[in-house]
């Protein structure tokens, strides 16, 4: 594999993410990023360089991680995989260390080494930024708000069955204004979860 297609961000822990990304600006770097939901997380640039910054639970006592953009996740995580069985005999997807499983519309996976240290291999572009910020609350059906939870869950905490239990909800609250394209969808992401789980 080409390295050069690879991109690699260590991602250090904050407190507060607009404190932290005023404190670095305050030393010249610019703010290229800021997100406050579904979690913090924020970007400072300067010559070139930047600096990742997330605030999620346990960041306060040591949380660490790091992001690798590729150009072709679903390459990357089935060459990881095959070096896995390779050289395991076997991929984890549970425990320590793992990796996480991938479906079909993912646009990310997780390595956790022996060390709990999590590594998110995520596809370049728009595609991961589009599918995982939120878009106006207001103009969601509740459908789609549960879709978007679920796949947070899913893919951001590996919390399989919290996503399952969301996505169950609301199909069961489902109402007239759903769209057959949206529960298509839902059912799905449902279906991979289970497969997930199981």
């Amino acid at each position: 594999m080409n390295q050069k297609d690879w991109t690699t961000v260590p991602v250090l822990p904050c407190k507060a993410i607009g404190e932290t990304l005023l404190f670095w600006e305050n030393l010249g770097f610019t703010i290229t990023y800021r997100q406050d939901r579904p979690y913090q997380y924020g970007v400072v640039e300067r010559n070139g360089h930047q600096l990742h910054f997330v605030r999620v639970k346990g960041a306060e006592t040591g949380y660490a991680g790091c992001l690798i953009m590729v150009d072709d996740v679903k390459k990357v995580h089935s060459d990881f995989c095959e070096a896995l069985r390779t050289r395991l005999g076997r991929v984890p997807n549970t425990g320590v260390p793992r990796i996480s499983r991938m479906r079909p519309g993912q646009s990310r996976f997780t390595i956790t080494d022996v060390s709990e240290n999590s590594v998110i291999v995520f596809q370049m572009g728009e595609k991961d930024q589009v599918e995982y910020e939120d878009a106006d609350p207001a103009t969601l059906t509740p459908l789609r708000k549960a879709m978007s939870l679920a796949l947070r869950l899913r893919d951001f905490k590996e919390d399989y069955p919290a996503a399952l239990k969301v996505l169950d909800t609301a199909i069961g609250k489902m109402g007239d204004g759903e769209t057959e394209a949206d529960q298509a969808k839902a059912e799905g992401i449902r279906d991979s979860l289970i497969n997930l789980i199981d």
